[in-house]
């Protein structure tokens, strides 16, 4: 029986209750290999642009035995004699026009037919149509040239509706008929009782979502406010907690109260953000914090040191900035802020408040992740920086779905997610790490075609910074860009590592067997606000995710 059982605004319907009769007889008489269909709409259009709409009471199918469709009228059923109407008359004497279930069956039947035998072929079938009126007696004649009563059952035949069933569906056999078959009865199943569950238009959630994260994130700024009276300030939140839009709100603020003002981070890409964000603002300088070292040096014609290694941005650059504004303090600002401090080193950042003006308004203050795994450089100047009385707890950059995943790499203060639910975290499997870029090629090109994402929402990020050596020309026939040389149309495909402090709605993180590092592990999973998807063998997805592949 499908339904195996009778919903329950079914049961509770009384204009259903014929039918819910015939359902009880069809599910207690018929044998074991009869299947029976209740209540089957169809739709369908012709050449001509017109629609129809119907339905099927019950349809009975068997193997052997073919198809019955089957149309249920109840009460005391008539045919006006002047026009020919349908009626049907209940216990309360109340009469009601009915359609004509004779030819409602014949409609189900050459509809399902004909959708039936595209699946199958062109076979000749036995098929039979006919109506069940359980509250009428049989009369001694045909009702009509089109409903002769061996095609009518009545409530004569309810006590053994089996046997009429069966005979209605074998009696009159034609030569040509064939069976249905166990391949026809499958077919059946697929069209009257396959099940199905769409995945979510993913474009409207990033939509909604993406409202939310606006919202929550604007919501921040009045912390601001109270940090006015605080000169030197570390302000800790995990990723997604909102420290790049408070240091942006805070760096326009200052400079545009007139202090000379520098918002400044490690990351290059991260500040090609900065200066975007911010856009041309007096009294305001963004800059990374090497780039601006050597804007320095040069202001002032300081020679740096050929073949230096790495020394030079160890030591040779900090040491040139500090020999720059000294020479000009004019170079020197009243206000800097520090984005992402946790990179820095703590001569590095002591290079940087040895920067500030001469006077008593210099504010220096430093945004910090306060992940323990994170402090690959000195910490010390950070920890002996007055701390926020009031740390980033909340997340507001990401979903909560992506949350649950960044807090299993997280071991600072715990963070709360805040944001929308989410989509659950994308992972597409490949029998090898070579395959995943091709996977997540395929699945932008899905997005994009079905208009679920747009292009600048994109970024495609690698575990493995080789792959930036021989970066893809395109993604789904869109050109990349790297991150810190932004292009209108374009798909960012970059590096985790250089992704650091950036975001992007969408992210998709190939790569994974190089993902070694918790840190970076850290970073690659907190980068997307709304969508986030991962691709590479089962064995790397299930240790990003920390999920056992037993777990599914």
């Amino acid at each position: 029986m499908y339904p195996s059982q009778l919903p329950k605004h079914v049961i509770e319907n009384q204009k259903l209750s014929s039918e819910i009769r015939v359902y009880e007889k069809l599910r207690d008489q018929l044998a074991g290999d009869y299947n029976v269909y209740y209540s089957r709409s169809w739709h369908e259009a012709d050449a001509g642009g017109g629609e129809f709409d119907g339905e099927a009471d019950f349809i009975v199918a068997h193997r052997e035995n073919g198809l019955l469709f089957l149309e249920v009228k109840g009460g005391r059923v008539s045919c006006r004699k002047e026009d020919g109407q349908w009626l049907t008359t209940d216990r309360d004497g109340f009469t009601f026009r009915i359609k004509n279930p004779i030819s409602q069956a014949r409609s189900s039947k050459h509809h399902f037919l004909k959708r039936i035998k595209k699946r199958l072929g062109s076979r000749f079938l036995r098929v039979r149509h006919g109506a069940i009126l359980p509250g009428s007696t049989r009369p001694s004649q045909a009702l009509a040239s089109y409903a002769p009563l061996e095609i009518v059952a009545f409530g004569d035949d309810m006590a053994k509706l089996d046997r009429w069933v069966v005979r209605r569906m074998t009696e009159g056999a034609d030569a040509r008929e064939e069976p249905l078959g166990l391949d026809g009865l499958k077919a059946l199943e697929e069209l009257l009782a396959s099940h199905f569950e769409l995945h979510a238009h993913i474009g409207c959630s990033l939509a909604d979502d993406a409202k939310e994260i606006e919202r929550l994130t604007g919501e921040q700024a009045w912390i601001l406010d109270s940090l006015t009276d605080n000169h030197e300030l570390a302000i800790s939140g995990g990723a997604g907690s909102g420290k790049t839009v408070l240091a942006i709100e805070a760096a326009i603020r200052f400079a545009k109260d007139g202090q000379r003002t520098l918002l400044t981070c490690f990351n290059a890409p991260l500040a090609n953000h900065l200066q975007n964000s911010c856009g041309d603002q007096e009294n305001l300088v963004v800059a990374s914090f090497h780039s601006l070292c050597r804007k320095f040096a040069e202001e002032v014609s300081i020679q740096l040191p050929a073949n230096a290694g790495q020394a030079l941005f160890d030591t040779h650059l900090p040491e040139a900035l500090m020999e720059a504004v000294g020479s000009r303090r004019d170079l020197g600002f009243d206000t800097i802020i520090i984005d992402e401090g946790q990179d820095f080193r703590d001569s590095w950042l002591n290079s940087l408040r040895l920067i500030l003006k001469d006077g008593g308004d210099q504010r220096f203050c430093v945004f910090f992740d306060d992940n323990q795994r994170l402090f690959t450089q000195d910490d010390n100047f950070i920890s002996a920086l007055p701390q926020s009385a009031i740390p980033l707890t909340r997340n507001l950059r990401n979903t909560r779905r992506i949350h649950a995943l960044i807090s299993k790499w997280y071991e600072g203060r715990r963070s709360t997610a805040i944001g929308p639910e989410g989509e659950p975290v994308g992972v597409m499997e490949c029998r090898s790490s070579d395959l995943a870029f091709s996977k997540v090629n395929e699945r932008i090109a899905r997005l994009l075609s079905s208009s679920q994402v747009g292009v600048g929402q994109i970024a495609v990020l690698s575990g493995n910074s080789n792959d930036l050596k021989a970066p893809p020309g395109k993604i789904a026939g869109i050109e990349t860009c790297r991150a810190d040389d932004l292009a209108p149309n374009h798909i960012i495909f970059d590096s985790v590592r250089r992704f650091k402090g950036l975001s992007r709605p969408c992210v998709f993180v190939i790569g994974l067997e190089e993902l070694l590092d918790p840190e970076l592990i850290y970073v690659a999973t907190s980068r997307a606000n709304i969508l986030l998807e991962l691709a590479g063998t089962s064995e790397d997805i299930a240790r990003i995710t920390m999920m056992k592949e037993d777990e599914g």
